[in-house]
């Protein structure tokens, strides 16, 4: 590269695309070309770092004589928020001759090290020449637009400017979808924004300012030579939207007569000349090509807290696993409902929105396209607070509902998350979100939060849990917003119809908007069909305004509808489905669609006069393991259809593709919508023919399970070197483990369970150990999956087939004593169980804190340390007799907690731990080595008559224990209680682990 004096180094833009985890919260990056050094402006990451971070934009000139050799030095420092000093975290020096290798601009990635470690990675955008070169390559050759301070000057200008703009969103629409949602939010407040500062008298010279130049700004956009190239300027279109949006919250907040006054508390002024600013940069930005997004200002000044103190906090709240959303709308449906709900949210009502509808309407794709506008358009930063959708096969407990809502807010601010941290430990469940939400000064500065709770009718909420719900956040909060989901169950709408403080929005199935959007989909859809005899069809028969007045509203039936007529022979099916008749309703809807669709599948030419056994036999199969593992073909194939004659299942599940969703590598195959679940369920509406019996589905498989092991390992010869590659994936993966995950271990299939073990189990052995020679156990209870607890930690080799063997007995044991259950006892509800911390008051044992045994599950600290004592109480007017006995899944271990010979007295109470002299010992808890976490179940067993229930007491089969055949538990008596508590043990961080058993008795009282 030859010497030119003057040269110019001009670095458009950096960001950081990796960097190792580190506490660091603050960055910088200073850059020195020859004897020139720049210094970025301070990146601030509230968190622990992973990667990437964030971007820097940036328009650095370094002008010198630069040549192929001068070296230029990168520099990346960092520093945790409470040290002023920042601190090299790595760097590296590189000469323009390897940036550019010839060329005069270049997009690179730069690797930082320290010493021999790579610690980050920068990627470039940088231009190397003349400053003419440099000039007309980076600042387009465009008119200047005009100036923004006449343009508020006249409403004929104004309204110039309006119709330019909208004409450049509705340009937009179609060639950048993903920008669409956020530019018809953008619009609707720029529509308004003037018309709202024309009626306030005493606008504020800096609001109106700020007014001028948001419009300046969108006149530039609007220009025909800028739109040309839009689909490369997406980014920049986008940053406008978003930066639109946040800047009329703050103007929404500056013209409500009820924030006045609050608003004026802050430096109304100041936060007008930041979005001023902000709007001046996205011109420069225009002006300077930028195509991608550049950063947002918004209302939200987060303060500066020790981060992963408040998280250690927060854990205590327990979160269980939470679902993302399920489905989003298609592109061009649901607009008005999707721009009302926004609108709702722009508004501050403090009401809570109920959207209800029946099965089918669309309502997860509602929350779920509103999840994405909330994370992803909806201005500058993120608006969703929470997301917490149920589901009744993977998640129906609600029993963590409002502790998962306080610790997403907490996680998503960390002012909120202070806030919470600081009573978590103090204050009930209810309370968790007012009280701390009240406590931090101006957070509805920072525009509305919005927490959304999906499928609430799926989950087990209870009446005082949905008449919390009902009550919202409360005036006080009124930037919260709380939108629900459900279907008008009773229990639903018993909490919430009629009440003040919700905002019902019902999705009627009857309303023009809902079908134009059916006719919409269907018709797109069809479009897609590369037939034209089919289309030509289509039109002769009106097909989509037929089917759409036979949809009565349901987007799941035109869903399913588009699948079925995509299928060959597309337009016999379509004949099909204009020969129903137009149903009275939209539960009439679902159940002739679905019955149309089975019936037709299977009458077709050319099927098997038996195929709708078989499709009624995969129907149930996928019905029945909807949870892991799941149906896969391979496991049809060799455990489902195994009669002779049967059809091969991708035979079966193409048939079936308009209501089965097909097996991916990450899901197995799935019913498409729960409304074929219920429907498949219900004989009065499915029919003889249709219905699937739940019990019998499961208890076929289970059977099938052990007739295809069986059949597999008396073939199996177990050799030194084995080749499990040689084990077909239907017997490693799913049938030698189904004798575990459908046998309910009740008394009647406990000795087929052992029966099966004790011919089969050295071959069974060899064919499931396949690491290392050593054998895991993992734990399929799904309360324990959700609390993070999913294998045993304990692991055997395999060549110990006496404590494999004894394993396996014991977790027969375990299970068979854990499932007991009475269901059907008239003492169902009449003991209570509480569980306290204790603290030590000179010679005894106290109760500290409220009840932890909260909606049926407890939380307790795993640290060794702190003490607790439980408390029955017996509500009916009989003595009772009651037993209670930990189960631990970690290792197996059943310890009896309290025994005893003497009933407890009608209406009377018994604190065993703390305040009894008869029972003075409490216990403590603590997790083994590499745990964080441990489930065990508290079970409870009450009678009218004393029943001696030592025999269900075993040891860990993990410890060596050897214990001798237990004595045959006799039936239990129909007046015989069972209650199963789960009690979840968290390891407390600095805490010790233990190395044996997870329960322990203290030192002895002094």
């Amino acid at each position: 590269m030859a010497n030119e004096g003057g040269r110019i180094l001009f670095i458009r833009e950096l960001e950081i695309v990796k960097i190792v985890p580190t506490k660091e919260s603050r960055f910088r990056l200073k850059i020195t070309a020859g004897d020139k050094k720049q210094k970025t402006e301070v990146i601030k990451i509230d968190g622990v770092v992973y990667a990437p971070i964030s971007s820097w934009w940036m328009s650095h000139n370094f002008t010198s004589d630069l040549d192929s050799q001068a070296v230029v030095l990168w520099e990346l420092y960092g520093r945790r928020w409470m040290n002023p000093h920042f601190e090299v975290l790595g760097s590296v020096e590189k000469t323009l001759g390897e940036l550019f290798e010839g060329s005069t601009s270049t997009s690179a990635d730069i690797h930082l090290y320290n010493g021999s470690s790579e610690v980050a990675v920068l990627k470039i955008s940088c231009k190397l020449g003349g400053a003419k070169g440099v000039m007309i390559d980076v600042i387009p050759n465009i008119e200047k637009p005009s100036e923004g301070s006449k343009l508020l000057d006249g409403n004929d200008t104004l309204d110039t400017v309006l119709n330019a703009v909208k004409q450049m969103i509705d340009v937009l629409a179609d060639p950048l979808p993903k920008v669409h949602p956020a530019a018809t939010i953008a619009w609707g407040f720029l529509s308004i924004g003037f018309k709202i500062l024309k009626k306030q008298h005493d606008t504020n010279q800096a609001i109106h300012d700020l007014y001028t130049d948001m419009i300046s700004a969108y006149d530039a956009f609007s220009k025909d030579e800028i739109l040309e190239r839009r689909v490369r300027l997406q980014g920049i279109y986008n940053s406008l939207f978003k930066q639109t949006i946040e800047c009329a919250i703050f103007i929404e907040g500056y013209t409500k007569e009820s924030g006045i006054k609050h608003l004026f508390e802050i430096d109304i002024s100041g936060q007008a000349e930041i979005f001023r600013q902000a709007f001046v940069n996205l011109k420069n930005h225009l002006n300077m090509g930028f195509a991608k997004e550049a950063v947002i200002v918004t209302l939200g000044v987060q303060k500066s807290v020790d981060v992963l103190v408040m998280r250690d906090r927060l854990r205590d709240l327990h979160p269980p696993q939470e679902l993302g959303p399920k489905s989003w709308c298609k592109q061009g449906t649901r607009v008005a409902t999707i721009n009302m709900m926004v609108s709702w949210i722009a508004q501050r009502d403090g009401k809570t929105m109920w959207c209800k509808g029946l099965a089918g309407t669309g309502k997860s794709s509602l929350m779920g396209t509103l999840h994405e506008l909330l994370t992803t358009n909806f201005g500058g930063r993120s608006r969703l607070a929470a997301f917490i959708r149920y589901d009744r096969i993977e998640y129906p407990k609600a029993s963590k509902l409002i502790a998962s809502i306080a610790y997403a807010l907490g996680m998503f601010d960390d002012r909120i998350g202070m806030a919470i941290s600081l009573v978590v430990q103090t204050l009930p469940s209810v309370f968790l979100l007012r009280n701390p939400l009240e406590s931090v000064p101006d957070l509805g500065d920072g525009g509305p939060l919005v927490v959304i709770i999906d499928g609430l009718d799926e989950c087990d909420a209870s009446d005082d849990m949905l008449a919390i719900l009902a009550e919202g956040f409360g005036p006080k909060l009124s930037f919260m917003r709380l939108i629900l989901s459900s279907r008008p169950v009773h229990r639903v709408v018993t909490a919430f119809e009629g009440r003040d403080c919700i905002y019902p929005l019902y999705l009627d199935t009857s309303s023009k908007s809902i079908n134009r959007d059916i006719q919409f989909y269907l018709k797109r859809e069809f479009a897609t069909i590369r037939d034209n005899a089919f289309l030509k069809k289509c039109k002769e028969l009106d097909a989509v305004n037929e089917l759409t007045a036979r949809a009565s509203g349901l987007f799941i039936w035109a869903a399913t509808v588009a699948k079925f007529v995509h299928e060959f022979p597309g337009i016999s099916r379509l004949q099909v489905l204009l020969d129903t008749k137009t149903p009275n309703d939209a539960t009439e809807a679902l159940i002739t669609l679905y019955r149309t669709s089975l019936d037709t599948l299977v009458s077709e030419p050319g099927t098997n006069a038996d195929i709708k056994k078989y499709v009624r036999g995969v129907l149930g199969a996928v019905l029945v393991t909807q949870t892991p593992p799941g149906m896969t073909e391979d496991v049809l194939d060799n455990i489902v259809l195994l009669g002779e004659g049967s059809p091969p299942s991708r035979h079966i599940v193409s048939m079936l593709g308009s209501v089965l969703s097909p097996e991916t590598e990450d899901s197995p195959i799935r019913l498409i919508h729960k409304s074929l679940d219920d429907f498949l369920q219900d004989r009065s509406r499915c029919g003889d023919e249709w219905f699937v019996d739940v019990t019998l589905h499961r208890k076929a498989i289970y059977d099938q399970c052990q007739v295809a092991s069986k059949s597999f390992l008396k073939t199996w010869s177990p050799k030194s070197s084995r080749d499990i590659g040689a084990v077909p994936s239907y017997i490693s993966k799913y049938a030698v483990f189904g004798v575990f995950w459908y046998s309910a271990f009740s008394e009647s299939n406990i000795e087929l369970f052992t029966s099966f073990f004790r011919h089969y189990f050295l071959p069974w052995l060899d064919i499931v150990v396949t690491d290392d020679d050593v054998l895991h156990f993992e734990i399929m209870d799904m309360i324990c999956r959700q609390h993070g607890l999913t294998r045993i930690p304990f692991e055997v080799d395999i060549r110990d087939s006496d404590t494999i063997h004894r394993v396996l007995r014991s977790s027969a044991e375990f299970y068979c004593h854990l499932h007991h259950s009475s269901k059907e006892s008239p003492l169902t509800g009449k003991v209570t169980l509480e569980c306290m911390k204790l603290k030590r008051t000179g010679g005894s044992l106290e109760s500290t804190g409220d009840n932890l045994n909260i909606e049926d599950v407890i939380f307790v600290d795993a640290d060794l340390r702190t003490e607790y004592g439980f408390k029955f109480t017996n509500t009916t007017l009989v003595p009772l007799y009651v037993s209670m006995f930990l189960f631990d899944v970690s290792d197996l271990c059943i310890q009896a907690l309290y025994q005893s010979d003497a009933p407890l007295p009608p209406e009377e109470s018994l604190s065993i731990g703390y305040g009894s002299k008869d029972w003075e010992r409490s216990w403590c808890f603590s997790v083994i080595e590499g745990q964080d976490v441990d489930v065990g179940f508290l079970k409870l067993f009450f009678s009218i008559e004393y029943l001696d229930w030592s025999a269900i007491i075993q040891e860990s089969p993990f410890e060596g224990h050897r214990q001798s055949a237990p004595p045959p538990m006799r039936k239990i008596p129909s007046l015989c209680h069972t209650m199963c508590i789960p009690i979840v043990q968290k390891w407390v961080v600095g805490a010790s682990r233990d190395s044996g058993g997870r329960l322990h008795l203290p030192r002895p009282l002094v």
